[in-house]
Formats: structure tokens, C-alpha cells, sequence
């Protein structure tokens, strides 16, 4: 009978684990999806606040992978420089 418990306790954590690591999975992808969204709304807007678009941007290199680069991650940030590029010439 010991030996069901621990089988029982053991199997217990490794589903413990894969339902853990399935929710983490799940949350990252839905929080790179909405920087995502944030990133194409502001290139789509004409006027949008410096503050927003340096979050944007810090969020998209900091959802876009560290060793496997996403390339829409690196697009997007790049299309967000050029705008905050041009905004800062136009305010100054």
C-alpha cells in the first residue's frame, strides 16, 4: 500500500508540472500577442505618445526571444523606431 502512495504522490507532481507549465505557455503567448497588437496600433495611428511607443518597444525586444529571435518582433520594433524618429524630428 506504501508503495501505491508514493506512485500516486509522484504522478500527482508531474501532472502538477505539465498543468504549470502549460499555463505559463499559455500566459507568454497571450501577453506577446497583445504587445503585438499594442505595436501595430500605434504604427497604424497618426498620433501616439513617445512614452507609449519606448514601452512598445522595450516589451517587443523583451518578448522577442533571446537566442531564437522573432523577425515580426524585430520588424515591428524597427517600424516603431523610424515613427519615434520621425516624431522627435517634427517636435524639434
Amino acid at each position: 500500500m506504501e508503495t501505491f502512495w508514493s506512485y500516486f504522490t509522484f504522478a500527482l507532481i508531474v501532472v502538477v508540472l505539465c498543468a504549470a507549465w502549460w499555463l505559463l505557455n499559455r500566459m507568454d503567448k497571450r501577453t506577446k500577442n497583445r504587445y503585438k497588437k499594442d505595436a501595430y496600433r500605434l504604427l497604424d495611428t497618426q498620433e501616439c505618445s513617445k512614452k507609449e511607443i519606448t514601452y512598445t518597444i522595450k516589451m517587443l525586444r523583451l518578448y522577442g526571444g533571446r537566442f531564437r529571435k522573432d523577425k515580426e518582433f524585430i520588424q515591428l520594433c524597427n517600424r516603431l523606431i523610424d515613427k519615434l524618429d520621425k516624431i522627435d524630428g517634427v517636435s524639434a
